[in-house]
């Protein structure tokens, strides 16, 4: 096999350069054209066409290229590149029924020729192009640390008009820019990027054809303490009579405020002033609206978005009760070792008034019934009974009391004499029998 390989090896070598020299003379010498393609970039012009009219565009298919293909020598074929031609659309020709419009080359390289463009037409579809403002408002990540929480922000700018086709700019909801608050205890500035939201709060990702007039925005972010303050009422005027005030209930008794620390420093409570509960008159419960923004100190302001409570002036009807108390229970104040009292009669009524709850606790011991004897000679006199009711209750009536004062000294001569005389009639009596 490798004798028949190397015989006449001379011999082939020698054809085979013959051979290549017989072709390169003949492709010297005929030199044939050939056919060929290049991906050359589409260009578009006179938008201003559309955009005139307030229209924007859209090729279909996301046509950005197309092929373009030529004639050339076969030695020339080499030297051709994207570069040599120019693709592109003239929007002024486009056929409005059908949006067709024709593609158009521009040679730049003599070396070719047969030019043409596949596709050789681009289909456009035009839109009505939208302007729309809108508010940029801020969209918050993360939360402050605890006990604050975002107050006031300051956007720049404020607005930006938004640029597009119809379909595009009427699925943009809001406008804004995320500020991100994680563990924030003081205020917080900086530049965020503008961003489109549906009406989900989803980000929208935009189209190139969608434009905004600013890219960023810059932001102040206020970062306020937040503290709990109670509620103090402040009451006026006297209720009906036969009718007492028992308090008042609301319907929060503390509210969340926020501020700067220094504004909060000293601020402990919310005083509702008198002047918003007045009870004249007043026969049952009064309820009162009250706004607390018309109260709060310059530079607090509610955590929440409520202000109104609602304020009830308890007022409940009077009952009385009448207490019969025997006459030891009432206490002598005052009495003297030498006098002895004696009461006109065993049992005394007392009529108390007050609300029923509180006339149900009553007792004779709770009364703590008193008399002063104090100035009082040997003889007869009138005496008040006083009581120990407090503020929940008031005395109707208690009959007064007679009380007769004894002097203890004339009683004892009285009764030693009546011992004596006594004696001296039992002693003649018994001599009168002996006699």
């Amino acid at each position: 096999m490798e004798k028949k390989l190397i015989n006449n090896l001379k011999l082939k070598i020698l054809s085979v350069f013959i051979a290549f020299f017989v072709w390169l003379a003949v492709v010297n010498i005929s030199n044939p054209d050939i056919t060929a393609t290049q991906i050359v970039s589409l260009d578009v012009i006179n938008e201003s066409v559309l955009t005139s009219s307030k229209k924007t565009y859209e090729l279909l298919d996301d046509r950005s290229t197309v092929t373009v293909s030529y004639k050339v020598r076969t030695l020339d074929a080499g030297g051709v590149s994207p570069s040599d031609f120019r693709a592109y659309i003239d929007l002024a020709d486009m056929y409005e029924p059908t949006g067709a419009v024709p593609v158009k080359i521009e040679v730049k390289n003599n070396r070719v020729d047969s030019v043409e463009a596949k596709p050789g037409v681009i289909r456009v579809r035009t839109e009505d192009l939208q302007e729309k403002p809108f508010e940029l408002t801020p969209k918050y990540v993360g939360k402050a640390e605890e006990g604050y929480r975002q107050g006031s922000v300051s956007l720049s700018p404020s607005k930006i008009v938004v640029s597009g086709p119809q379909s595009l700019v009427g699925q943009i909801s809001s406008v804004g820019i995320e500020i991100d608050l994680s563990g924030a205890t003081e205020d917080l500035t900086g530049t965020r990027p503008i961003k489109c939201y549906d009406a989900n709060g989803e980000e929208i990702a935009l189209d190139e054809r969608v434009t905004l007039s600013r890219t960023e925005a810059d932001y102040d972010q206020s970062i306020l303490k937040v503290k709990n303050l109670g509620l103090n009422f402040e009451t006026e005027g006297r209720v009906a009579e036969g009718y007492r005030y028992t308090g008042i209930e609301s319907s929060i008794n503390s509210v969340e405020v926020v501020g700067l620390k220094s504004d909060l420093a000293g601020i402990n409570s919310i005083t509702i002033p008198k002047t918003e509960l007045n009870m004249d008159g007043a026969d049952s419960d009064h309820k009162v609206n009250i706004d607390l923004k018309q109260y709060l100190p310059d530079g607090v302001s509610l955590a929440g978005e409520e202000s109104q409570i609602t304020v009830t002036i308890k007022v409940e009807p009077l009952e009385t009760k009448d207490i019969v108390l025997g006459a030891d229970a009432v206490r002598q104040v005052g009495a003297s070792s030498h006098y002895s009292y004696q009461f006109d009669r065993d049992q005394i009524t007392v009529t108390i008034k007050g609300l029923a709850e509180d006339l149900d606790q009553l007792t004779e011991e709770s009364l703590e019934a008193e008399v002063d004897v104090s100035d009082m000679q040997p003889g007869t006199h009138t005496a008040e009974v006083t009581f120990q009711l407090g503020a929940a209750y008031e005395l109707v009536s208690c009959d007064p009391l007679q009380i007769i004062v004894h002097d203890r000294t004339e009683e004892s001569k009285e009764s030693m004499e009546t011992e004596s005389q006594a004696e001296t009639e039992e002693e003649s009596a018994s001599a009168s029998e002996q006699s």
